[in-house]
Parts: structure tokens; sequence; C-alpha cells
């Protein structure tokens, strides 16, 4: 019985040690896994466009096929008619409409070479505008100045023959950027007439205007007019001059401050009939390789 006794006190510390040091599976994947180095860096982010849109003046995406204008936390969509009817929407910083009856002013219509005439905005309540009648446009100046809850909003947009039907019609089914489908500059590329134009605008306010065939290849811009005007308060019809050594058009205009801009080009080719042509910029993407803006695709 002794004997027994002490056989069983000895086997038992044995068993124990040998368990313990025994190299089962997770002992083996604990032995042979590398330790932890430093962590790797977070892959970019690409940029969400339905999210930016849900911040404060990121969203200019027309709800009635008008203009997107901005001026302070508010913001106006301008709708006129070829008939001449006139409407105006108005929402806040996010886009949230604000009623009409919260909002009081005039638009004054000013066509080339003719006299100008103010118009009172009254609001259309099954709307939910600030409207007017005028004349059937052909590229005037149409410049609202309102009272938004007390703040003032005033600004000013050039409307071709047609309405702002030209402007949203016009070919901007090549809203810009991405080079893989064009936009050799990384401006903004759309349609115009056999070709295309490609405008780039930068924070610091140069502009530059390239001409470019229908495989998107650069022609010559020698000879050809234009001007823009960036839909923004106060802000100016810019003449764009030829530059022979870019073979180009430039202009400049005070630096910009918000992320998202829209202009207007009133262009005509050499030789060619004169247009209007409204160009998005997203400047937020500025000196993001690939993200300089929209893809130049349909959409």
């Amino acid at each position: 019985m002794r004997q027994i006794l002490f056989s069983l006190l000895v086997s038992i510390p044995l068993l124990a040690c040998s368990t313990k040091e025994a190299p089962g599976p997770a002992h083996d994947h604990e032995k042979a896994a590398p330790k932890p180095g430093p962590a790797a860096a977070a892959a970019p982010t690409p940029h969400d466009h339905a999210a930016s849109e849900k911040r404060p003046h990121a969203d200019h995406n027309p709800r009635h096929g008008g203009l997107v204008t901005m001026e302070g936390d508010n913001h106006v969509e301008v709708v006129v008619g070829a008939d001449g009817a006139i409407d105006l929407y108005v929402s806040d910083a996010v886009r949230t409409p604000i009623p009409p009856k919260d909002v009081t002013g005039t638009i004054t219509i000013e066509p080339k070479g003719k006299e100008k005439q103010t118009l009172k905005l009254a609001p259309d309540e099954a709307k939910g505008s600030l409207a007017a009648k005028g004349p059937a446009p052909d590229k005037a100046d149409y410049t609202w100045d309102l009272k938004v809850r007390g703040a003032p909003m005033k600004m000013t947009l050039t409307v071709p023959a047609g309405g702002t039907a030209s402007l949203v019609d016009a070919p901007a089914h090549h809203p810009a950027g991405d080079h893989a489908h064009g936009s050799p500059h990384g401006g903004v590329v759309q349609s115009l007439g056999d070709g295309h134009v490609e405008v780039k605008l930068e924070k610091t306010g140069d502009i530059t205007v390239w001409m470019l065939d229908a495989a998107e290849k650069p022609r010559s811009a020698k000879g050809v007019t234009a001007s823009l005007r960036p839909v923004v308060a106060g802000a100016k019809e810019i003449q764009l001059a030829y530059d022979e050594k870019a073979d180009a058009l430039r202009g400049k205009i005070d630096p910009i401050k918000q992320d998202h801009l829209d202009g207007v080009l009133s262009i005509t080719p050499a030789g060619g009939a004169a247009a209007s042509l409204r160009f998005a910029f997203h400047l937020e993407e500025q000196g993001h390789k690939g993200h300089e803006g929209h893809g130049h695709e349909g959409h």
C-alpha cells in the first residue's frame, strides 16, 4: 500500500508538468504568431458626395429645374421660363425650404442694350415660390433683391434666350474632373458645338478655359471670346483674355471661400454661335488626385 501511494505521488507532478509544457495547437499558434508591428495607415476614404450634401452649403442640386445660388446662410433656386415666368425658391443652409411668406423682394430684369424693369415678387403658396412674370428672356441680367427672414440677399444671374432651362439642359452630362473620362487639365468639361470646352476655377480665383475637339484633344482657343459670371453675391461678369503661350483664355476673380460654386460661361467660338453654359465647381476636392470634380460621365 505504501508503495502504491508513493507511485501516485510521483506520477501526479510529472503529469502536471508534461501537460503544462506539451505544445498543443493553441500553444503552437501563440509561438508562431508574429509580434504586432506598427498599425498600418488607414486607407484614404473616398469622397462621399451623399454625406457631404448633408452639411450646410454642400447641396447645390436643383429641385425645380433651375439654378441654385447662395449668399450667407440662404440659397435661392431661380427658374426663368421661356415665356418669362419667374420663380424663386428660397431655402436655408441645408436646403430646407423657407416659406414664401417669410421672404419679400423684387427682381430687376436688364436686357443687353435695353431698358431695365423691376418687378415685385409675390408669394405663390401652391408652388412654394416667389413669383413674377417678365418678358421672354434674351440674355438679360436678372437681379433679385430679397429679405429672407430679415436678412438681405441680392444676386445677379445672366439668363440666356430660352430661360434657365438653356443653362440646366446645356450638355451638363459632362460635369468633370475624372481624368479617366476626359478633363485633360483637371477642370469641368462640357459639350460645345462639335467639340468641348473645359473650364478650371481655382480657389485663388484664377479661371482658365481650354477648347477641346470631339475626342477631347486640345484645339486652339484663338479667336474665341468668353466671359464668366460666378453665381455668388456681388460677383461681376469677368471678361476672359486670350493667352497665346497657353493657347487658352484666362481671367481672375477674388479668392473663393466656399467649397461649391456655380458659374455661367458665355462663350462664342471662332466662327461659331454664342452659347451660355452652366458649370458646377467642387473646390473642396482640389489637390486630391482623381477628385478635382465629378467624372466626365453621364448621369
